[in-house]
């Protein structure tokens, strides 16, 4: 696709003012020129840089309207390429001039947005993540015949039809949170892109429920883990479990350890230094959210046993579950078991048996704040009574 600006001159007096028009070709073919109703002196265009020559605030304002068309124009072609619509000279000519208005389904919204989203992140678990949201999103106007429907009537009653659509599948409240989060991206996109006037959304908005669960394992109940007598194949996954339980690492990142995240710290012990799997590849957060951890002998000893942090025992997340469901029933403990549970009871030891400030466990879970502190763990009744001393 190529645009260029021809200057037409006044027949009946060519020395005069000339207008100058826009042409735009595309595949060997060009649409009608069309006036950008700029006129300029013809001595005063320079063809070949396609600028008006002179240094007056008019000429200025000229060469910005021209450079304002020509990115105009291939905002538009990059949208269709996107699409993957066929897409003529003249017709680009035709939408650019507003003879002709392209009209965009909520369907192909989604798409742009796929695609936008496809582009930005790099991170694997964040793309997934919003690939599953999406999805669900097609299946909500698949089911309601609603993959025709045009962007600019999906409003506010469409959202909430989505949202009873999603209770009706029996999905907790803050999963359906997080996919009207992704409704109101798309239409954000789309008025960013200039293909909605108007974010019809944007008052839209379904509140998060302040569910807060920090449960846990006690003491005893690690030890219980640590010391049963596990045949080979089912301690692999209880080591695993352990190390992130004495690191408070998250899956992910348990499953990524490189030996040049551990080093000595500045006081002789060896720390952690891991930067967050969901961060790590970022563009975005770019030397943000590193766990600082500082290693106790039971995870160092963890680390011995397998002869390294790259050779801890690896295993998919569903698999992972999957065995701690049957490792909770083996070893009789009551709360459910998950990968997260580690996370949330390497907190409560920290905060609640080893007095540590809500500062240091936010750095040692890898947050820059204390602000999500509170949903891994909290102050007990243990670190009150420790901490409150009448004189």
């Amino acid at each position: 696709m190529r645009v260029l600006f021809k200057l037409r001159r006044n027949k009946k007096n060519p020395q005069s003012q000339a207008t100058l028009y826009c042409r735009i070709k595309l595949d060997g073919l060009h649409a009608n020129d069309f006036s950008t109703f700029i006129t300029v002196m013809p001595g005063d265009w320079d063809s070949e840089a396609q600028r008006i020559k002179g240094r007056t605030l008019r000429t200025h304002d000229d060469n910005l309207r021209l450079t304002q068309i020509h990115s105009d124009i291939t905002r538009i072609f990059l949208q269709f390429q996107q699409g993957d619509e066929m897409l003529s000279a003249q017709r680009l000519a035709d939408l650019f001039t507003g003879k002709q208005q392209k009209t965009y389904t909520y369907w192909e919204l989604v798409d742009l947005f796929e695609a936008h989203v496809e582009a930005t992140y790099k991170n694997k678990g964040t793309r997934r993540n919003y690939k599953t949201r999406i999805d669900n999103i097609r299946l909500f106007l698949t089911e309601n015949n609603l993959t025709k429907l045009t962007a600019d009537r999906f409003n506010l009653g469409q959202a909430d039809s989505f949202v009873r659509w999603m209770k009706a599948r029996g999905l907790d409240h803050q999963y359906i949170v997080r996919h009207t989060q992704i409704l109101k991206n798309i239409t954000e996109d789309a008025v960013r892109r200039e293909i909605l006037p108007l974010d019809k959304l944007a008052a839209f908005k379904l509140k998060k429920k302040e569910k807060v669960n920090t449960k846990h394992l006690t003491l005893e109940e690690i030890n219980r883990l640590a010391t049963f007598d596990w045949r080979p194949e089912m301690r692999r996954i209880v080591d695993l479990f352990l190390f992130s339980i004495y690191t408070g690492l998250h899956y992910e990142d348990a499953q990524t350890l490189q030996a040049d995240d551990l080093r000595i710290g500045i006081d002789g012990r060896m720390w952690l230094f891991k930067e967050r799997g969901k961060y790590a590849e970022s563009e975005f957060f770019v030397n943000e959210a590193i766990q600082l951890v500082p290693l106790n002998q039971p995870a160092l000893d963890l680390i011995e046993k397998y002869g390294g942090v790259e050779t801890l025992p690896k295993i998919s997340n569903s698999g992972f579950n999957d065995w701690l469901k049957q490792i909770q029933h083996m070893a009789s403990i009551k709360t459910n078991l998950t990968v997260k549970i580690a996370r949330k009871t390497f907190t409560d030891v920290m905060l609640n048996e080893l007095g540590v400030s809500e500062e240091s466990v936010a750095a040692m879970l890898g947050h820059s704040t204390t602000r999500h502190v509170k949903y891994y763990g909290k102050a007990s009744e243990r670190r009150v009574a420790r901490e409150v001393v009448y004189k």
